[in-house]
């Protein structure tokens, strides 16, 4: 595997028997891109469904053009303490750290333990859609649903603090269950660090779609399965993105072209060569576009010019896309794919510790004291 894609880390734990414990790798290409992808990585796991079982764990980003960028993968028997340690402390060999890192999981108690051994420089967010299943299953009312889904996904804290209070007038009992989980973990303005529009894991709950069947497949051919299937991701999208003249990415193009009509009808006194007080429905919003602010937070939460932003930068005829992060720029897509993935066929000294460690459970053999369940993090929902 790293023979034909240079750059490529991979690792194989084993134990004092010489048999399978854990398996982790990260291709070439997805190490090489994530410099260029926003600081932020979705962690899953999902059960493997072929002979032997075991659970495919899995670290995704996004590209500049908002698509899903695969960084690694890793195979153990089970989520626990042990495996997403290991698996954290392999991605972090693979890809180091970056500056304001931020890790997207549900609230499975292992991938948080491992998270803070690991990484603890950075910030551990949780989905607010596994957030929301919690609240169904409590029989929470939709009333209440809808104000959790709004105190989550707006950008200022004053608005989150009105909606949790709409909810503590509400449902004393579910306001009490939220605030059990800080709110930086769920809710964008509390956020000490950027979530931009990744406030669910959906991307990973996609990848894992994508590999619904070869999950089905013996661990080798499920492994030709995903690199054929991110090499030929790679390929296209490198593909269409030579062929686009933007300065960003389609994506945020079609992004700002949204947000046009919306600042056309707003109201803009410019206040110095940077600044400008932008007027929507009675309310005044100060933006600065040298420090690329705006008090609606969206700004620069996203990364990405508001509508008022929007409204600032029409009335001095400049252009919008010199306001956008680095990140969502079309050199940086270009840059993602840089490395191309090769066709791998032959992958003999995997085999030899897959197939000893797999066949082990078949033949009755015990379990090391790393993976056993007494070590175990199972839960998931609280």
């Amino acid at each position: 595997m790293t023979s034909k894609n240079p750059g490529t880390y991979t690792n194989i734990k084993i134990d004092d028997n010489n048999r399978f414990l854990y398996m982790f790798y990260a291709y070439g290409s997805s190490i090489a891109g994530w410099n260029h992808c926003r600081p932020v990585i979705a962690v899953d796991a999902t059960f493997l469904k072929s002979k032997y079982r075991g659970v495919l764990m899995i670290s995704v980003s996004k590209d500049a053009n908002n698509q899903i960028f695969p960084l690694a993968f890793g195979i153990a028997e089970s989520e626990n303490n042990n495996s997403y340690e290991w698996y954290f402390s392999q991605l972090r060999n693979a890809i180091g750290s970056r500056e304001n890192l931020i890790f997207l999981s549900d609230r499975h108690q292992a991938i948080a333990n491992g998270i803070v051994k690991v990484y603890p420089e950075s910030h551990h967010g949780i989905c607010i859609y596994h957030l929301e299943q919690n609240l169904k299953r409590r029989k929470v009312k939709s009333e209440v649903i809808k104000l959790f889904q709004s105190a989550a996904r707006v950008y200022r804290r004053k608005e989150f603090d009105i909606y949790m209070s709409d909810i503590a007038n509400v449902d004393k009992k579910t306001y009490d269950y939220l605030m059990e989980e800080p709110s930086e973990r769920w809710a964008r303005s509390c956020s000490p660090r950027r979530r931009y529009d990744m406030l669910t894991t959906n991307i990973v709950e996609s990848m894992n779609s994508v590999l619904l069947e070869a999950r089905e497949l013996p661990i080798l051919r499920m492994m030709d399965f995903i690199q054929v299937k991110l090499q030929d991701w790679f390929y296209e999208r490198r593909n269409k993105a030579e062929g686009i003249f933007y300065d960003v990415s389609c994506w945020v193009e079609e992004e700002l072209k949204k947000r046009i009509d919306l600042a056309f009808t707003l109201n803009v006194f410019p206040v110095d060569s940077w600044r400008s007080r932008v007027e929507e429905e009675g309310i005044i919003f100060l933006v600065d576009l040298n420090k690329r602010t705006c008090d609606c937070f969206q700004f620069q939460l996203d990364e990405l010019p508001c509508i008022h932003a929007i409204a600032a930068i029409k009335k001095r005829n400049i252009k919008k896309s010199d306001f956008c992060s680095h990140c969502k720029r079309m050199i940086k897509l270009l840059h993602i794919f840089d490395f191309m993935l090769s066709l791998l066929h032959q992958m003999q000294n995997l085999s030899m510790y897959l197939d000893v460690g797999y066949n082990r459970r078949k033949r009755g053999v015990s379990r090391t004291t790393e993976a056993t369940p007494n070590n175990s993090s199972n839960s998931r929902n609280k």
